[in-house]
């Protein structure tokens, strides 16, 4: 029980002067689990006033104290922060500061807080390399004398511990990959990766998985009728496309040649190229008062 230990010295610290101390009051027993709600508490001997002071955490990228924004009560000597629904990242160190203050007897013991999590458990086929990042793996068909090699992964606090079992046979395996090799027709069940945190025991999660033995001629035909729904929906998808592309393009083109048609009709509006000069002299030309030598336009 080290958690546990660890707890108890890191509450019951207290500085030299004895003013103020921090402590994990909520839960009261027990490690911290993802999700739960708790309650940092600061005391003080000496100060029954708590308006001066406040709670940081640090910072460790940062590598400095900032002040924690939150549900703070405050009361006769004592000082209380509540964490609703406590996360991973609010994981780290704690203490209780006096405002302005840079004395040591002006700021409290650093409390660690651990915080504990096991999630995310997952199958995969461990061969190969797709299926890390495809679907969760449920069914597996493998053909008589072949091979199974599937692994198991969590995300957890703590490396995780573990173990392969299946359904209706007292084998277990300790490890998280299942190796079957010359798979054979009693092979055949469902299959369940148990995972275990190493220091927290309620935190335990299960995944199964059914494994199925088929002889290569089902096999492929139960692959070809799967291919074969696949590649009828792709088709219809990529046939869908290309006909909306087709549409897209032949209203692009209609609309653009419509334009450039009545644009051609219309013609210039001030094309000077058909006009010719009006002199005076000429048989067009406008009796007038004033001699031009020059054309009229």
């Amino acid at each position: 029980m080290k958690w546990v230990l660890g707890v108890v010295l890191l509450g019951s610290l207290h500085l030299a002067s004895g003013k103020l101390s921090l402590v994990l009051k909520s839960p009261e027993a027990g490690p911290v689990l993802e999700g739960q709600s708790i309650t940092l508490e600061c005391l003080s001997d000496e100060d029954s006033d708590m308006s001066a002071y406040h709670f940081e955490k640090y910072a460790k990228f940062m590598d400095s104290w900032f002040a924690v924004d939150g549900s703070v009560n405050r009361s006769a000597g004592r000082l209380q922060l509540q964490i609703p629904e406590i996360q991973s990242w609010n994981a780290g160190l704690f203490r209780c500061v006096q405002n302005n203050g840079t004395k040591q007897d002006s700021m409290s013991n650093s409390l660690s807080v651990l915080v504990h999590y096991l999630r995310n458990v997952s199958l995969f086929e461990d061969s190969s390399f797709y299926s890390h990042y495809s679907k969760q793996l449920n069914v597996l068909t493998v053909a008589p004398g072949g091979a199974v090699e599937v692994e198991c992964s969590a995300s957890a606090s703590e490396s995780p511990l573990y173990s392969w079992s299946k359904e209706g046979d007292d084998w277990v395996e300790v490890s998280n990959k299942l190796n079957i090799q010359n798979v054979r027709e009693e092979d055949a069940g469902n299959y369940t990766c148990t995972v275990q945190h190493p220091s927290v025991p309620s935190l335990s999660r299960t995944h199964s998985l059914q494994l199925l033995v088929v002889p290569d001629e089902e096999r492929w035909g139960e692959v070809e009728v799967c291919f074969s729904g696949q590649t009828l929906l792709i088709l219809t998808l990529m046939t869908g496309i290309a006909a909306l592309v087709l549409v897209v393009v032949i209203v692009w083109l209609a609309v653009y040649l419509s334009r450039r048609r009545i644009s051609s009709l219309k013609g210039p509006i001030d094309d000077r190229s058909v006009k010719k000069p009006i002199y005076h002299s000429s048989v067009e030309s406008v009796d007038s008062t004033v001699g031009d030598s020059q054309p009229l336009v």
